[in-house]
């Protein structure tokens, strides 16, 4: 079901101690098992309906492309990107985590059997099976989680906080608004994914 989950911008983080650390990626995995535990079974059947739409294929399709390959290979030579890693490494979270996890989830998408269980869909194409798969999220158990570890994590609420500042804001829309990252931008919304959207996928993990 993690196919649902794109472009994860959040990665490893974690450095020495004599007492163990939770890596950032580790409390990653705590939300994603309040989702797989509470909505695991439905996030795939509706990952399976959209399988059955030409619409979200093509969009699916070209994420698993050489030319979508390229894309993320140019994104990540801009200048704005690569002081987008350097923000993330002051808080020793490595973007690349998640790129990863997303190549190699999309590898598994098409090996799914299709299922007689019928669910309520909002469309057929990749915009609307990510506003499908936030509708699930259990945002309550997500967002006490979230608060929970805000409290009681020092170096997750440092990098989430850090996350949320004038200074991350700034260079992540440097990046955003850079000439080449709006074309890359523009080319995703041609098939079919709005990448806006699929940060707020993100932040609704979190459950924000």
């Amino acid at each position: 079901m993690k196919t649902a989950l794109v472009f994860f911008a959040l990665a490893a983080f974690g450095y020495g101690s004599p007492t163990p650390r939770k890596l950032f990626h580790e409390h990653f995995d705590d939300f994603m098992a309040i989702i797989i535990e509470e909505v695991g079974d439905e996030v795939q059947h509706i990952t399976e309906h959209y399988m059955e739409f030409d619409d979200f294929l093509v969009s699916l399709d070209y994420l698993q492309t050489q030319n979508f390959k390229d894309l993320v290979n140019e994104m990540e030579h801009l200048p704005e990107f690569i002081a987008v890693v350097d923000f993330l490494e002051n808080d020793n979270i490595d973007i690349h985590y998640f790129l990863d996890l997303f190549h190699e989830t999309l590898d598994g998408v098409g090996d799914r059997k299709k299922r007689s269980q019928r669910h309520t869909i909002s469309g057929t194409d990749f915009n609307s099976y990510i506003r499908d798969i936030i509708d699930l999220f259990p945002k309550d158990k997500l967002a006490a989680l979230y608060d929970e570890k805000m409290e009681g994590d020092e170096e997750f609420k440092t990098a989430m906080e850090n996350l949320y500042s004038d200074e991350w804001h700034a260079t992540f829309n440097a990046l955003v608004e850079s000439e080449i990252f709006q074309k890359e931008v523009d080319t995703l919304a041609e098939k079919g994914i709005d990448f806006h959207l699929v940060i707020a996928e993100i932040l609704a993990v979190f459950g924000q």
